[in-house]
Order: C-alpha cells, then structure tokens, then sequence
C-alpha cells in the first residue's frame, strides 16, 4: 500500500494585497490624521488668541465706567469679567505700577495645566496700567485635535479592515477556485490517461480479431472441407468458398437459403434430427448424407454439426462441416 505523505499547508494566493491595502490604509490614516490634528491644533491657537483679544477689549470697554469710582479696582474687576470667562480659560490681572506679587484679579487658574501657553497684555485703562494674563486648558487646545485624530483613525481603520477582509475574502474565493481547477485538470488528466489505455487495448483487441479471422478464414480454406453457419432455423449465413467447388454454387447465392435444401431428401429428415440432437447437448453431432451438387448429381459427405449457445439467449444457431466421404481420412 503506497505512503501517503501529510498535505502541507498551502497560502492562499495573492495574500499581498490585503497585506498591502492594509499597510497602505494605515500610513494613509497616520498622515491624514497627522495633518487633521495640526489643522485642528492650529484654529484651536487662533480661538484661543480671539478669546484673548476679546477679554482685553472688553476690559478696555468697560473698565472707563469704573475709573472714577473711590472703590478699588479688585471690587469692580470681577463683576467685568465674571459670565464672559470662558470654563477652559483663565484669566490672571497683575498691577504695573508697584512691584507685588499678588494679583488684582484672578479667575480659575488652579486647574490650568501648561501655564508656559500663556499670553499676555499690556492695558491702560485710566490711570492704570495692568498685565492681563490668559491661561488654556490641555483641552482647549489639545482636546479639538485628540477628536479629530481619533475620528480619523476610526474611520481610516474601518476602512482598511473593511478594504483587507474584503480583498483577503476573494484571496480565499481565488484559492478554492484554483483548487478546482487543479482537481479538474487532475481528473482530465487521469481521464486522458484512461482514453490512452482504452485505445490501446482497443488497438490490441482489433488486432488480436483480425488475427484470429484472418486465421480462422485460412483455416477454413486449408481445411479442404465445406465450412458454414447456420441460424437457429436452420438457414445459411455463412457458406466457405469450397461450395463452389463441391456443389457448383457460389457462397452469396446460398445466404438464407435452408442447409436441408442442400441434403437429398432422402437424408434430410435425418439432418433435422441431428439438428434437434445437437441443440439439445452442447457436444457434436455426426451423419453421413449426401449433398445435392448442381452439376454432377449427390455427393457423399459426413457432416459434424454443433450448436451454437447463448447464455442470455440460449440457442442462436449452428455450425456445420462437410467432408466428402473419398477425402476423409480413416
């Protein structure tokens, strides 16, 4: 029994194209990303400078109105600024005119995270001269980018995924179908291989029949006896050539014509029991009658007949030889 030898696992075909849009996908999603991100970083920087130019105007619009007032200016100043502060933004006032650490104005600054962002700038209102101060939060400057870089990556993501599984799904659609195609060339191969073999054995086989008619044809003449087959009523299909010799009557003449019209009548009702013996036994039968020639009257002959059988049909007809009674041999 042959070895069989472990099937190795095969890659599908063509796996670099998922590979590739995958690959492809993400350096696509990182620049845009990137270049999103900085967008949003940069108008976040523009929001943030607008916002500080309109807490400076404001504080130039409205601080004139308190100028003149005996209270001092930490009384007033929150009032300004107090619903036009925005929750991500601080705002830190410091006076000019006297060196002190401590501020005139000071409004959510605690929670600020990255002081270095912070802008700054001189104002006069009055007879004063003040340092206003704003501070961002991480989030109003970094949080717009961190959303747009994440929405970004998520749909470029998606993309890819969606991009690669569908390429890697017709890689594996390409790998059964090539897998058919060599199933298929295989089985034409093995049918070719066969057609191959049945043709040849056709060829020996038509060779092997024409060796044996052309055997048994030169048989038959060399046999120096009268050769022929018969149905299973009797009637001639085949006659040997010597029935010309014999009986004056050439072979084609004698096609369906009864063998007994070629008995005397005075031997025939001994050749149909011959005939009825040999249908019943499968061995030969032999008598000696003699055969009506054309020219010079009966000629004696022993006759062998055997019959034909069938094991799906049964009897299917007879074979008969004639020798003339001078040439047989005692």
């Amino acid at each position: 029994m042959p070895r069989q030898t472990p099937c190795r696992a095969r890659l599908w075909p063509s796996l670099w194209v998922p590979l590739a849009l995958l690959l492809t996908g993400l350096a696509t999603t990182a620049a845009v990303a990137r270049l999103e991100s900085a967008q949003a970083r940069a108008l976040a920087e523009a929001r943030y400078q607008a916002q500080h130019l309109a807490l400076v105007n404001r504080l130039l619009t409205l601080a004139p109105e308190h100028v003149g007032d005996d209270s001092p200016p930490s009384s007033w100043l929150p009032i300004l600024f107090g619903d036009a502060l925005p929750d991500d933004l601080g705002l830190r006032i410091d006076t000019l005119q006297r060196h002190t650490k401590t501020p005139l104005l000071e409004l959510q600054t605690r929670h600020l995270d990255d002081p270095t962002r912070a802008l700054r700038t001189e104002v006069q209102p009055g007879p004063y001269h003040w340092m206003l101060t704003t501070v961002p939060t991480e989030a109003l400057l970094e949080g717009a980018s961190r959303r747009v870089g994440a929405r970004v990556w998520l749909a470029g993501l998606t993309l890819s995924l969606l991009a690669s599984g569908l390429a890697l799904l017709l890689c594996r659609r390409l790998a059964r179908q090539a897998a058919r195609i060599q199933a298929l060339i295989a089985s034409e191969t093995r049918a070719s291989r066969g057609i191959s073999n049945l043709e040849t054995e056709q060829s020996i086989l038509r060779q092997a029949l024409d060796d044996s008619e052309t055997r048994s044809r030169d048989l038959v003449q060399l046999s120096g006896g009268l050769t022929s087959e018969l149905d299973e009523r009797g009637r001639i299909d085949f006659m040997s050539e010597q029935c010309a010799d014999w009986l004056g009557r050439a072979p084609s003449d004698l096609a369906g014509t009864p063998f007994e019209a070629l008995v005397s009548a005075v031997d025939r009702d001994n050749f149909r029991r011959t005939l009825s013996e040999a249908a019943a036994t499968t061995r030969p039968q032999r008598l000696d009658l003699r055969l009506r020639a054309a020219l010079a009257g009966d000629l004696a002959a022993t006759v062998r007949v055997k019959a034909i059988k069938d094991p799906v049909h049964g009897l299917t007809g007879f074979r008969v030889t004639a020798t003339p009674v001078g040439s047989r041999d005692t």
